[in-house]
């Protein structure tokens, strides 16, 4: 039984862990979604459910000011009982290893990265082999993180959270996996992101730098500064500057990073007083970017009703998604008038157009964007529900994962190749060179040819972390002891 804790001494010790932001309106509005959200009575530890997290996160005033306000900032949540152990290393196996036995490609791969002097690194991305076992995932750890694109369309559980998500926010939500050895010192160089995310701390830690967005953007991103940091790009520590926030994410932890904020990664966690293990987290998107419904394609839209060229100003404020789900103000018919309003606004504030030109058809445009994509959300909130509860009640795979559902629906398209653009560039190699492609044929061969080419890659974690691991068990600093 946990006793003897309060809110505001969780509060206080979770200060003390994760070092947060010295940004007196971040910091401020981070306590205040803290009161807002979680239980008054209960120790957070245990209490909160999906449900109740999501809907207490959608329902916060200060959660809508970190996510879409002008206090855009990233937030960090404390030890959850349904985050601790959402997906385990041996789920994960176990998925990856029944699509394999039915031939079935689960979108997969591993980032191979690997740190030299200054700027200079290797970093590429590798189908991920075929898995047959536990083993073979723990090997191939050994080499780089290992992540699972759109995981939620795959693994049952994960679509139940993405179900529970896309009700409470009522934005299409998706979910991508990531896992990397303990001890690794970088597992992604830093780089921003085109969507708002929840990272959930599954198993194992994980240190996160989250940096503010640059002000500049470079040559090749110069209308892109959400994909900071990938492919050719590389964000210099003079462009990041001071970390906003510097937090080591434990089990059962959580953190909000908005989109265009940059972060930096590593699993070379010291003192957290867990047992050492493997990475396991969760990257919770809400899909707005990705599904348009933000200001940047809206207020196109209506330019382009008026037959004008979709440009419009300042970047930063148009990212922001729309106001629709749980930002909406009203129902039904009045949604669609305040989105058609806040349309009409934001192009009459950030278009270079005259009054006169603007003036002209701009209400009738703005009614009529809003009005079409308010039924576009309602279909794409549909198309999502009901994909995930295919994954969830499907009669293929097992327990854990689902099978036989690629290619059935929209929802269900044939998958991309995996390729979070972290790792750009290996599908042209792999293209290039056969004997990749006999490399990825089974686990035991890849290490091998990985290990033969670039043997400074190699994290030998399993026989070093798991004798730790015989050896050490602390409690966290929000575990209380009888």
């Amino acid at each position: 039984m946990i006793c003897g804790m309060t809110k505001q001494t969780t509060w206080d010790s979770f200060q003390l862990h994760a070092r947060p932001a010295r940004h007196s309106s971040g910091a401020r509005l981070q306590e205040q979604l803290w009161y807002q959200v979680l239980p008054e009575h209960d120790p957070p530890t245990l209490a909160m459910t999906w449900a109740d997290l999501f809907h207490g996160l959608a329902k916060s005033g200060a959660f809508k000011e970190l996510w879409v306000g002008a206090a855009r900032w990233p937030f960090l949540l404390p030890r959850l009982r349904c985050v601790e152990g959402a997906l385990k290393l041996e789920d994960i196996a176990n998925g990856l290893a029944v699509a394999s036995r039915v031939g079935e490609k689960i979108p997969a791969a591993i980032g191979l990265f690997l740190p030299g002097p200054g700027i200079d690194e290797t970093c590429v991305n590798s189908q991920l082999p075929p898995v047959t076992c536990q083993t073979d995932l723990e090997e191939l750890l050994g080499f780089g993180t290992i992540f699972l694109n759109a995981a939620s369309k795959h693994w049952r559980s994960l679509a139940r959270i993405c179900q529970e998500a896309g009700a409470a926010f009522a934005f299409p939500a998706n979910i991508n996996v990531y896992i990397t050895a303990p001890g690794r010192g970088a597992s992604t160089r830093p780089h921003a992101d085109h969507h708002d995310v929840l990272i959930l701390q599954s198993e194992g830690c994980k240190r996160w730098q989250i940096f503010a967005p640059p002000q500049g953007c470079s040559e090749r991103y110069r209308k892109h500064p959400l994909y900071r940091g990938k492919g050719d790009d590389v964000l210099s520590k003079e462009e990041l500057g001071e970390a906003l926030l510097d937090v080591t994410l434990r089990p059962g932890e959580c953190l909000f990073i908005p989109s265009g904020f940059p972060h930096a990664t590593s699993t070379a966690c010291e003192h957290t007083g867990e047992v050492p293990a493997a990475s396991v987290h969760l990257t919770l998107g809400l899909s707005a970017a990705d599904c348009g419904l933000t200001y940047h394609t809206l207020a196109g839209q209506v330019l382009l009703e008026m037959g004008l060229e979709p440009e419009v100003g300042s970047f930063w404020a148009l990212q922001r998604p729309v106001p629709l789900g749980c930002l909406a103000q009203g129902e039904g018919a009045d949604v669609v008038r305040h989105l058609a309003t806040e349309l009409r606004r934001v192009v009459s504030e950030l278009s270079d157009l005259s009054s006169e030109v603007l003036e002209m058809g701009l209400w009738d445009a703005a009614s009529l964007v809003a009005s079409r994509w308010y039924d576009i959300w309602a279909d794409l909130l549909q198309i999502h529900d009901d994909g995930y509860e295919a994954v969830i009640s499907a009669q293929a795979g097992s327990s854990v994962v689902a099978t036989g559902l690629i290619g059935t629906s929209v929802f269900h398209s044939l998958p991309r190749p995996c390729n979070d653009g972290a790792f750009d560039g290996m599908e042209d190699e792999a293209a290039a060179d056969p004997s990749i492609v006999a490399a990825t044929s089974s686990a035991a061969k890849f290490c091998e040819f990985i290990r033969a080419r670039l043997p400074a890659l190699e994290l030998r974690w399993r026989d070093v972390f798991k004798e730790k691991a015989n050896n050490l068990k602390i409690p966290s600093i929000f575990e209380a002891v009888d």
